[in-house]
């Protein structure tokens, strides 16, 4: 297992993380390409380190680095009880949680200990928020990530998500 440093975002990670955010839409849109696009790469890693480096307290974001490089990077966010927690029905809403909106990680370095180690972070930031669950969504027929999410990091399965095309 390689050892990655999990960081802070810092100026220059834009190129790594656009590697990153690049093999993550090519793989997913060779398994679906009627779900999945390859995102514009104009300005990609400019745009990318823009939203790495925003500074927002509710908002986490760290990368994997290694050798001084950007090869991944977590972003996910606080949420406090919603305020109609009393009148949901699911109980998640009444807790503090965190979301991981994205997990992406150079494809030359999958299933080495990177995305492990950004998700170790956020659990460990999430805790300190005294966050109770962190929910994250992933696409259901990965062969990558479904089993990352389940075996290594020990998320369960916990909805399903529709959808139909109008065209």
């Amino acid at each position: 297992m390689i050892e990655f440093r999990i960081r802070a975002p810092r100026p220059g990670d834009g190129a790594g993380v656009a590697v990153a955010w690049c093999d993550f839409a090519e793989f997913y849109q060779e398994m679906d390409p009627e779900s999945f696009r390859s995102p514009s790469r104009d300005g990609l890693d400019v745009w990318l380190e823009g939203k790495l480096l925003t500074d927002d307290e509710d908002r986490f974001v760290r990368v994997a680095d290694l050798g001084g490089q950007a090869v991944g990077f977590v972003g996910a966010m606080f949420m406090e009880p919603h305020e109609d927690a009393d009148r949901q029905p699911v109980r998640e809403l009444s807790l503090p949680r965190v979301f991981v909106n994205a997990l992406a990680v150079q494809r030359g370095h999958w299933r080495s200990g990177a995305g492990a180690g950004l998700m170790a972070a956020v659990e460990q930031w999430a805790r300190a928020r005294e966050a109770q669950l962190i929910t994250l969504d992933t696409y259901a027929a990965s062969p990558v990530s479904v089993p990352f999410y389940e075996r290594r990091m020990g998320y369960e399965r916990q909805g399903i998500i529709f959808a139909k095309r109008l065209r």
